[in-house]
């Protein structure tokens, strides 16, 4: 599974138990089920399920961010490579003699 199918069910679960747990509280409380204790109870599960789910995001941004930088390396260097290959560089140094040098 990649970086974001493990993300996405990471969420779905999160957000399941949540409501497992409401419907659960609910179904204990029946008539007389506190609206404002379920709400608080609600709010601080999908608080923690957002809080988990950000730092999965911020897990997941920064792993393709590494890629991306190292793929940006690798392209880097082959176009330096190809640049070799297609545009050769010729240097010709130039030999300074004197005229004496060359008697028979």
């Amino acid at each position: 599974m990649c970086d974001v199918q493990l993300l996405r069910v990471s969420v779905h679960e999160r957000i399941s138990a949540a409501a497992e747990d409401f419907l659960l509280q609910l179904e204990k409380g029946g008539e007389t089920a506190q609206v404002p204790a379920l709400r608080a109870m609600l709010t601080e599960r999908l608080t923690a399920a957002a809080e988990e789910i950000d730092a999965g995001i911020e897990e997941t941004v920064a792993v393709y961010e590494d890629r991306m930088e190292r793929s940006e390396r690798e392209i880097c260097r082959q176009r330096r490579l190809l640049d070799a290959v297609m545009k050769p560089e010729l240097r010709l140094h130039r030999v300074v003699c004197s005229l004496g040098e060359f008697k028979l």
